[in-house]
């Protein structure tokens, strides 16, 4: 008797309407390979596949490598997650049928750590990729962590498992049905049960993607983000500096960075107690975010030092924002506190600069405007008349 295949028990068009919905929630690529390699379903592959890898004869290469070998290293594991020589994470699943593989289930095109920018830098300039697209493409990859995925491919190989035994009792009940009607009234009560069963496995893949893509926002939103300020952390200051260095250097305008801190406020915390220093710092925070643009990004350094990176911006409007965000702090009053008074360092990368040195210039700005009197604004510039840049 010939074994059946995938397309003989399963409706491939339902099973795509369902991977749009499961691609659609939650963003990584889906994908249905047959028993003769053929692809049935192919979903949302990332640009970085399609408008690159794909298209020069190396990488492609590697991709088609890839797929050569699953069947291999799928014949004695439950499912398997393993790296593209290109860079990108995959898992792959067996759809079995009688404990023979009968299609393979992919879940791939994204990453478990943020991306490692000097490797597909140097990745893209040894197959001529543009730099700046390809990291672009590489920056829109999904990252997920190694428990969600393991979530989702035992979700998966239930979820096939199911599938291919319903397929496949469909199948048996047609064939049936040409010898005799009781069996197949036996079989329809079968079939009503499966898809009983399907259809609770269909809203169990509902549910499973809408709490995957808010878990997935809430994890992005948390890893750039200081809890108690609501501000950026050191973790988004990296990327966004290094993004505008990249910028500059491609000959956009050059960016500004504003370093601040609270003067005395370790009298705050002395006198007041620390759970008012935190008010004092979400407070402060608030303030000022109402006083920046949209795209201009605030960050906590730590205690009570900050950065305000200014893209697009030269030195002097950054110090004109500087002095306006000064002015309205000390005007303002802050609850059990007061008054408090701040003093900014500002800085504009310059030819040349290096992320450390554009650091250290402007920490040296916020140095002066202290020992000037704090609650002062100083400017970069000003730090190559008095020989201490």
């Amino acid at each position: 008797m010939v074994e059946p295949t995938l397309r003989d028990i399963i409706d491939i068009d339902d099973l795509r309407g369902m991977m749009c919905f499961f691609h659609e929630a939650v963003g990584l690529s889906v994908g249905i390979l047959d028993a003769d390699n053929h692809w049935l379903i192919s979903l949302g592959w990332q640009d970085i596949c399609t408008e690159f890898h794909r298209g020069r004869q190396e990488t492609r290469s590697k991709c088609l490598l890839c797929e050569a070998r699953i069947q291999e290293y799928l014949t004695d594991k439950e499912y398997l997650s393993y790296p593209c020589p290109n860079g990108l994470m995959e898992t792959a699943i067996p759809i079995l049928l009688n404990a023979q593989p009968i299609g393979y289930f992919f879940l791939g095109q994204f990453l478990h750590e943020q991306p490692d920018v000097d490797f597909f830098r140097r990745q893209a300039i040894a197959n001529g990729f543009n730099v700046a697209s390809y990291l672009a493409a590489v920056d829109r990859v999904p990252v997920v962590s190694r428990q969600r995925i393991d979530d989702l491919m035992r979700f998966f190989i239930r979820f096939f498992g199911l599938l291919t035994r319903i397929g496949a009792e469909n199948q048996q009940r047609r064939l049936a049905e040409l010898e005799t009607q009781e069996a197949k009234e036996q079989l329809e009560v079968r079939v009503h049960e499966r898809t009983r069963e399907l259809n609770d496995a269909l809203l169990e893949v509902g549910d499973l993607a809408a709490q995957l893509s808010e878990t997935l926002q809430q994890v992005e939103h948390l890893a750039v983000t200081d809890i108690l300020t609501d501000t950026y952390n050191r973790r988004k200051f990296d990327e966004a500096i290094r993004y505008e260095q990249q910028r500059t250097r491609e000959g956009h305008q050059p960016f500004s960075l504003i370093m601040y801190d609270i003067d005395y406020f370790k009298k705050v915390n002395d006198r007041f107690g620390h759970s008012c220093g935190d008010l004092v710092l979400k407070r402060l925070c608030r303030l000022i975010r109402g006083l920046v643009r949209q795209g201009d990004l605030l960050i906590r350094w730590g205690g009570e030092e900050f950065f305000i990176l200014l893209p697009g911006t030269l030195l002097n409007e950054a110090g004109q924002l500087a002095e306006r965000i000064r002015q309205e702090v000390a005007a303002e009053v802050f609850p059990q506190a007061g008054s408090i008074t701040i003093s900014l360092g500002v800085a504009q990368l310059r030819d040349g600069d290096s992320i450390d040195s554009l650091l250290k210039r402007v920490d040296d700005a916020l140095y002066q405007a202290k020992q000037n009197g704090r609650n002062q604004v100083f400017l970069g510039s000003e730090l190559l008349a008095t020989g201490t840049c």
